[in-house]
């Protein structure tokens, strides 16, 4: 069934208000007809069954409330996956993906070796990620759309995460006398929510694992193969996930 999220101000407990380009998406793309069901959330955990009423000549579209319920493909704890900024290909991949498997919130950053080196985007740019991550997660039927912050330098992003979330991992396939093993990290664990740090294509320095220590950090391996970075961004929430029985 089609999904799509919409400010709540468009939805009442009896009609929903589609915007211009949502109509023209139904009438033109989808190509829905009066009686059609859609489904239509409101990014607060609302999930409403919708009946069009699909008028060709006026190109609009209004929707009828059926039902109202809580969306419930929402893990219960939040995962922020934070990861260096890297080629624009990459970082949609990056976004597409981990919307679909259930990501919360996505905190680029900068650091000694990540390929971009400038925090800057532009606004066509932020308005294209944000673009591919409402569609992952209306394809994957998500309850709430992932966040997505302004990258920042790899410090400001530690101290962030050191401050909002319950705990910190952080990938690193170099040898720590604290490293353990993903299982090992979430042992006892009963947070909200878990920040997860993957380093960019050369990796993060000594120095910038001693900072992430320092901030909180628990060092994990991700195994003895070496992945590539947007490999590691998807495998390494997939198997907290799956360790927490979220996936």
């Amino acid at each position: 069934m089609n999904r799509f999220f919409l400010e709540p101000y468009l939805i009442t407990d009896e009609r929903v208000n589609f915007p211009e380009a949502v109509e023209h998406q139904i009438i033109s793309v989808l190509r829905l007809r009066s009686g059609d069901v859609v489904e239509v959330l409101d990014n607060q955990g609302c999930l409403y069954r919708v009946s069009l009423e699909v008028d060709l000549e006026k190109r609009s579209v209004i929707g009828l409330v059926m039902t109202q319920e809580v969306a419930s493909a929402e893990p219960a704890v939040k995962i922020i996956l934070c990861f260096g900024m890297t080629s624009r290909d990459k970082v949609e991949w990056i976004l597409q993906k981990g919307t679909e498997i259930g990501v919360a919130e996505f905190s680029p950053f900068i650091s000694s070796r990540t390929l971009v080196q400038s925090a800057a985007i532009s606004e066509k740019k932020l308005v294209r990620w944000e673009r591919i991550i409402r569609e992952a997660a209306e394809q994957s039927h998500r309850g709430r759309l992932p966040k997505l912050n302004q990258p920042q330098d790899f410090e400001a992003c530690l101290s962030s995460s050191a401050a909002a979330n319950s705990l910190s991992l952080i990938a690193w396939e170099g040898d720590d006398s604290d490293q353990m093993n993903i299982a090992q990290s979430l042992l006892g664990f009963e947070g909200s929510s878990i920040a997860l740090y993957v380093g960019p294509e050369g990796g993060f320095s000594n120095e910038e694992i001693l900072l992430a220590k320092a901030f909180g950090c628990r060092v994990v391996t991700l195994g003895d193969r070496i992945l590539r970075m947007e490999t590691a961004a998807i495998v390494f929430p997939v198997i907290v996930l799956h360790d927490l029985g979220e996936l």
